[in-house]
């Protein structure tokens, strides 16, 4: 882009608004056109915004919702605090938080304002030295004042962050109630021993982004402010807003907060995995049956027919993303989103293969995928599949010393596809939220440094190697840590041929009992799956499985067995049971 620009505008002014465009980029553009004659230019009022006023969709006005600490394992409070020590750690007196999933997390909040994201537009200040924060949302007032939308929060947005009507912040009562506030001791068993915070005040102020940045600006300035803490991600505006000598920017203590999860988030998202793995065990297994009875199925009636199993799931609020559903060619398509028009049909003579998830409110973000045959495969297809399935077992049994990287351990699940000249394009895994985004930072499984599912980063094809000297960091860098939970969704797509992927959830915990592991001061880390689902036994080669492979996907059908079976008994699902039992055989070599 950079090399056209130089091209075609020498001379020119290239006026840009700073709150659209990141200030990584932003200080590229100006390394790029340093030697040339084009001059980026501030325009602070959004020229969209100024011509935009008919046929304009109104603003989003969700509701947001209250996730107490039963759900979250800590008070909003103690976040604050916990992100107040992290400052101090790094000399720095104020955090600007502008990272769309840092807020819901932050201050224990959720709403679906970006469809299946409980994710909502805020932005928040933490002043340290003032014991003091300040979060700004749209429609303020209305937010929070008005009855919870979630059947099974009782209390408003109001309440929660103990404030007024107008967003200003109360003294703290003395009087604990079901949804606490201040500080919670969290156990394995759950939240418990709860005490009253009566120091920290919470403003809430309107979403107004000249408002926000002039707020930075403010608390930028003081004498006593030593470092102002941005996002990575952070746009310009926000950027330009503290002087160049106060600024660190890096990825925010909230991310790397968020990202190892605390014993009640831990225990959410394993029973939420346990019981989406169960929802869609009964819709496999009704799949299966209808269509090989010859009953029409259609991608686009599988895509919608999962989600009925999820709803009589307690804490199910919505999908975690649109399912991705395909069969035959077009499960070849990484993004495959049948629509009724444009909907392959299901049939004993093709793949069929589904990527799916949901949100559960007891801190629950699901993603799994299966691929599946329901007649005659091919020689090609069940040596893709188990090649597929080889590359899920190896990652999953893998052992690894305490601080590898995503990008140390990609490999390991490629190498089986790399042998007979395939790959995909896409990350091995990603790390996920808890009732949050199913594709939440920092960290990833991947052998590239992209941000987005391609080997080439986007930002490399508007910048040149030497103009792109401000990078964002690499998510396959981040070291993986005990109680972070990731995927693992190795796969192979052929356009117009075939597509299939197999995916879990996994969490790190510590590995011990290894035989010389007393020899070395290293701690080692290994994956728990916590999605429990049987693998298609009409695509695998068993003779092309190792015995340790075998070991680990009798053990796996075992797990299943034994946590899901019991949620399918409460269910009555008979028919989900006896193709669970029938895929769980043991496998003898």
């Amino acid at each position: 882009m950079t090399t056209w620009m130089k091209q075609e505008l020498n001379g020119y002014v290239i006026g840009a608004c700073p709150t659209y465009l990141s200030s990584v980029w932003w200080r590229n553009f100006e390394t790029s056109f340093f030697n040339s004659r084009i001059q980026l230019k501030v325009i602070e009022n959004d020229l969209v915004e100024e011509i935009w006023t008919d046929n304009r969709p109104p603003e989003n006005s969700v509701t947001i919702n209250a996730l107490p600490t039963q759900f979250s394992g800590r008070s909003w409070q103690d976040k604050i605090r916990d992100m107040c020590t992290e400052m101090e750690k790094m000399g720095v007196d104020v955090l600007v938080i502008s990272d769309l999933d840092e807020s819901p997390w932050l201050f224990n909040m959720r709403s679906f304002e970006f469809g299946f994201r409980p994710h909502f537009f805020a932005y928040a200040i933490i002043d340290r030295q003032r014991n003091a924060a300040r979060l700004y949302l749209h429609n303020h007032t209305s937010i929070l004042t008005r009855k919870p939308s979630d059947p099974d929060i009782h209390i408003t947005i109001k309440e929660h962050l103990n404030t007024d009507i107008h967003g200003n912040c109360l003294p703290k009562s003395t009087e604990k109630d079901g949804d606490y506030s201040g500080s919670c001791m969290v156990t394995d068993g759950g939240v418990q021993s709860c005490t009253v915070d009566t120091d920290a005040c919470l403003q809430v102020r309107e979403y107004d982004i000249k408002a926000v940045i002039e707020d930075i600006r403010e608390v930028s300035s003081r004498p006593q402010t030593r470092k102002v803490w941005v996002s990575i991600f952070c746009n310009q505006a926000i950027y330009s807003a503290v002087p160049e000598a106060k600024i660190y920017q890096a990825l925010t203590p909230v991310a790397m907060n968020k990202f190892i999860r605390n014993p009640v988030e831990t225990k959410g998202m394993i029973e939420s995995n346990y019981v989406d793995a169960a929802a869609a065990i009964r819709f496999f297994a009704k799949l299966e049956n209808e269509i090989k009875q010859g009953k029409d199925w259609t991608v686009f009636q599988a895509f919608h027919d999962i989600a009925n199993y999820r709803k009589q799931i307690p804490y199910f609020r919505s999908p975690a993303f649109r399912t991705l559903t395909g069969s035959g060619p077009s499960a070849a398509h990484l993004y495959n989103l049948p629509t009724r028009e444009r909907s392959r049909r299901i049939t004993t003579k093709e793949i069929f293969m589904q990527d799916t998830g949901g949100q559960y409110l007891n801190s629950g973000t699901t993603d799994l995928t299966r691929t599946f045959h329901y007649g005659t495969p091919t020689d090609q297809e069940k040596e893709i599949y188990t090649r597929v399935l080889m590359a899920l077992v190896d990652m999953s049994k893998l052992v690894w010393p305490k601080g590898r990287t995503g990008h140390d351990i990609d490999a390991v699940a490629r190498h089986h596809l790399w042998e007979i000249g395939m790959d995909y394009s896409h990350e091995t895994g990603h790390s996920i939220g808890s009732y949050g985004g199913v594709t939440e930072g920092p960290a990833k499984i991947s052998s590239s440094m992209s941000q987005f599912l391609s080997d080439v980063p986007f930002h490399a094809s508007i910048f040149t190697p030497d103009e792109n000297k401000y990078r964002f960091p690499d998510p396959s860098d981040i070291p993986l840590e005990d109680n972070v939970f990731l995927t693992a969704e190795p796969g192979f797509y052929q356009v117009g041929k075939i597509g299939i992927r197999l995916e879990n959830v996994n969490r790190v915990q510590p590995v011990l009992g290894l035989k010389y592991q007393n020899t070395t001061q290293c701690r080692f880390l290994g994956f728990e799956p916590i999605t429990l689902i049987p693998f298609e036994p009409n695509l695998i080669i068993y003779d092309m499985l190792s015995l340790p492979q075998i070991e680990w996907i009798n053990g796996y059908h075992q797990t299943v067995l034994k946590k899901i079976v019991p949620i399918l008994k409460d269910f009555k699902d008979d028919d989900a049971i006896r193709w669970v039992q029938e895929r769980t055989q043991p496998i003898k070599r």
